[in-house]
């Protein structure tokens, strides 16, 4: 897969342009401008994309840490869950079929662009 270092924008819409899947690393500070820059330049061009979480990255990181807390906090978690389900089947019948996801991976602070058509 190819490796965009930084918020090169010349690069990503290039990549976009080419309906290629890359990946986007060192994104300390500018994360959320990164998803923003990758959505717009997927927009601009007519396509639709779909914004996910990579939890599996997240979990293998979190490991036995993270399960304690979700096992503490299961009373409170089941009320947030409901609503991020409703939430998360809403905003999948809106990008439904969508031309590429971006996965967001919070942990090493990179997105994983994958084109899926």
């Amino acid at each position: 897969m190819i490796v965009v270092t930084g918020l090169n924008e010349a690069q990503i819409e290039g990549l976009v342009k080419s309906k290629a899947s890359f990946e986007i690393h060192g994104l300390r500070g500018n994360f959320m401008a990164g998803i923003k820059l990758v959505e717009t330049k997927i927009e601009r061009l007519g396509l639709k994309c779909r914004v996910v979480s990579d939890v599996k990255s997240a979990v293998v990181q979190g490991g036995a840490i993270g399960a304690a807390f979700t096992i503490l906090s299961t009373p409170a978690t089941l009320a947030v869950v409901a609503l991020g389900a409703v939430a998360s089947v809403g905003h999948g019948l809106v990008t439904y079929n969508p031309d590429y996801e971006i996965l967001k991976d919070y942990v090493n602070q990179r997105l994983k662009v994958i084109y899926k058509k």
